[in-house]
C-alpha cells in the first residue's frame, strides 16, 4: 500500500502542502523583537517625567504596530494584487495636502490632527513611495538603454517629495530622495543620470537652507556646537554631553543626567544620546550592530526575491530603515546636521513606531514567499 501511494505521488503531494505554508523568517521575528523590547525600554528610562504615561501609549503604538506587521506578513502578497501601488500614492499624497491645510505644531504642517490622534503623513509616505517605485520601475523593461521610460516614475517621486517638503519637514525628504536614487539604481539606470538629477537638487538644497533661516543656525551649530550653547547649539551640546559621559559601560539602565530637562526631545529624536549615556559605547555598538544585521538580512532577502518587484521592495525597505537608523544616530552624535527624523523602533510617536512595523511585515511576506519556493525546489 505504501509503495502505490509514493508511485501516485500522494505522500509528497501531501508533504509540498505541509512545507508550503507561510513562514515567518526567524531571524527578521528575533531582530524585531529584540528592538522592539529595546524600544520600550529606553522609551520608559528616556522620559524623565510622566514616563507612564509615554510608556503605555508607546506601547499601544507597537501593540497596533506588530498587528500590521503580522497581517502584512502573511497577507501582503494577496493585498499587492488588490490595491494598486498608484492608488496608495495617490491617498498619500491627500493625507500630505491634508496636512498642509491643518494646525502648525513647532510652527511646521507634518500632522493630521483628528481628536486625540496625530497622524504623520510623511511617516506614510515614505513607504507609499518605495512600493510605488518598485512596481512602476519592475514593470520597466529597458531602463538601461531608454531613459524617457523613467519620466513617470521620476515625476511622481518629484510630487511626493515636494509635498513633503511644502510641510517645512527637510529630513524625510532627503531620506526618500536618498532611497529613491538607491531604488533606480537597483533598478539599472545609470549612474551618471543618477548624479544628474543629484546635481540639480543640490543648488535646490541649498535654497531651502537659506530660506529658512533656522537651517542656517543648525549648520552653523553642527559645525562649531560650543560656540552658541545657550541658544541654538544648546541641544546638540547636552546631546554630546549625554553620549560622552556614558563612556564605555554607560551610568546604568535609568541613570541618566541629561534627560532630566537638559535635553530636549529625549524620547523621540534624541533617544540614542540617552541610550548612549546609560549604557555606553558598548550598548551603541551593540545597536548599530542590530541594524547592520538588519541592513544584510534585509538585502539577502532582496537577492534571492522570486520576481523583481519583491527585490526592489526589500531593497528599498531595507535601506530606508538603515539610512534613517543612521541619520537619527549621526545627528545624536554630531556627524550630521540637527534635523528631526526618528530613531526606528525607538523614538516616541505612533505614525513611526507603526510604519516601521509594517516595513518589516512586507519584508517578512517576501521573505516568506522565498522560503516557499526553496520548500518546493527540495521536494522536487
Amino acid at each position: 500500500m505504501t509503495n502505490i501511494f509514493l508511485e501516485k505521488g500522494l505522500r509528497p503531494k501531501r508533504r509540498l502542502v505541509k512545507k508550503q505554508t507561510s513562514k515567518i523568517d526567524k531571524s527578521l521575528l528575533i531582530l524585531t523583537s529584540i528592538l522592539i523590547i529595546l524600544g520600550l525600554v529606553f522609551t520608559y528610562s528616556a522620559s524623565a517625567f510622566d514616563t507612564m504615561s509615554y510608556f503605555k501609549k508607546q506601547l499601544f503604538f507597537d501593540i497596533i504596530g506588530i498587528i500590521t506587521m503580522f497581517f502584512l506578513a502573511k497577507y501582503y502578497s494577496r493585498l499587492q494584487e488588490i490595491i494598486k501601488p498608484k492608488i496608495i500614492l495617490w491617498l498619500t499624497w491627500i493625507g500630505l495636502i491634508w496636512a498642509l491645510f491643518s494646525a502648525e505644531a513647532a510652527n511646521v504642517h507634518r500632522w493630521i490632527h483628528l481628536g486625540p490622534i496625530n497622524i504623520q503623513p510623511s511617516e506614510f509616505a515614505k513607504l507609499a513611495l518605495i512600493i510605488f517605485l518598485s512596481y512602476s520601475l519592475s514593470k520597466k523593461q529597458d531602463i538601461e538603454t531608454n531613459v524617457k521610460t523613467l519620466k513617470v516614475p521620476f515625476l511622481f517621486t518629484l510630487i511626493t517629495i515636494g509635498l513633503v517638503l511644502m510641510g517645512k519637514d527637510l529630513g524625510i525628504p532627503a531620506l526618500m530622495f536618498g532611497v529613491s536614487c538607491m531604488i533606480f539604481f537597483i533598478a539599472g539606470t545609470k549612474i551618471r543620470y543618477i548624479a544628474m538629477v543629484i546635481s540639480v537638487s543640490i543648488p535646490f538644497i541649498i535654497w531651502e537652507c537659506f530660506r529658512h533661516p533656522y537651517r542656517i543656525k543648525r549648520i552653523l551649530t553642527f559645525l562649531a556646537p560650543e560656540a552658541n550653547i545657550s541658544d541654538v547649539g544648546y541641544q546638540l551640546s547636552h546631546s554630546l554631553y549625554a553620549i560622552g559621559s556614558g563612556g564605555w559601560l554607560g551610568k546604568g539602565l535609568g541613570a541618566s543626567e541629561l534627560k532630566l530637562e537638559f535635553l530636549p526631545a529625549a524620547h523621540t529624536d534624541f533617544i540614542f544620546a540617552i541610550f548612549c549615556e546609560e549604557v555606553g559605547m558598548i550598548g551603541a555598538f551593540i545597536l548599530i550592530g542590530l541594524f547592520i544585521w538588519l541592513l544584510i538580512r534585509g538585502l539577502t532577502i532582496a537577492r534571492r526575491a522570486n520576481n523583481k518587484f519583491n527585490s526592489y521592495l526589500a531593497s528599498g525597505i531595507t535601506l530606508c530603515l538603515f539610512f534613517q537608523a543612521l541619520i537619527n544616530m549621526g545627528v545624536a552624535s554630531g556627524a550630521f546636521p540637527t534635523k528631526g527624523i526618528p530613531l526606528p523602533f525607538f523614538s516616541y510617536g505612533g505614525s513611526s513606531v507603526i510604519i516601521t512595523l509594517a516595513m518589516m511585515g512586507i519584508l517578512m511576506n517576501i521573505a516568506a514567499q522565498e522560503n516557499k519556493r526553496d520548500d518546493s525546489l527540495r521536494i522536487k
